[in-house]
């Protein structure tokens, strides 16, 4: 019951109108990330209005669930694609790979996971973005 309440106000709190509001839940939604609910709605989150909210929502995603967290960034990458603000998530994965602390260009390769479209296109650009070594 103690669970439930966390993730209702966690969620509650990350629709707020208030983009400070929003951006503290995340540390709050990282926390419960295991929620399907929670984990939906941090990939609702990469697409908010501030960017800060983006790039936090990205972070957990990125860390979370091993690649079906990156697989989700990648998606909202290739669906904003003309969106500067969007480049920011990419940055994340950069330094999520460029340091070691979760490198996942060489397991997507091997995983053989289905990518979409958005995916792909992703992809491809943060091969440029990383450099040769990461290809």
């Amino acid at each position: 019951m103690e669970r439930e309440k966390a993730i209702g106000d966690a969620l509650s709190r990350s629709r707020s109108s208030d983009a400070a509001t929003r951006i503290n839940s995340i540390p709050d939604l990282a926390k419960l990330v295991d929620d399907d609910r929670v984990w939906v709605r941090l990939g609702e989150l990469l697409d908010d209005e501030i960017v800060t909210t983006e790039i936090d929502a990205a972070r957990v995603l990125s860390a979370s669930r091993e690649l079906d967290g990156i697989l989700v960034v990648l998606e909202e990458l290739g669906r904003r694609a003309d969106d500067p603000d969007a480049d920011y998530m990419a940055y994340v994965l950069y330094e999520l790979e460029a340091s070691g602390e979760g490198p996942f260009m060489a397991s997507l390769a091997a995983s053989g996971n289905s990518m979409t479209d958005n995916q792909l296109s992703a992809l491809e650009d943060l091969k440029v973005l990383l450099g040769p070594q990461f290809t």
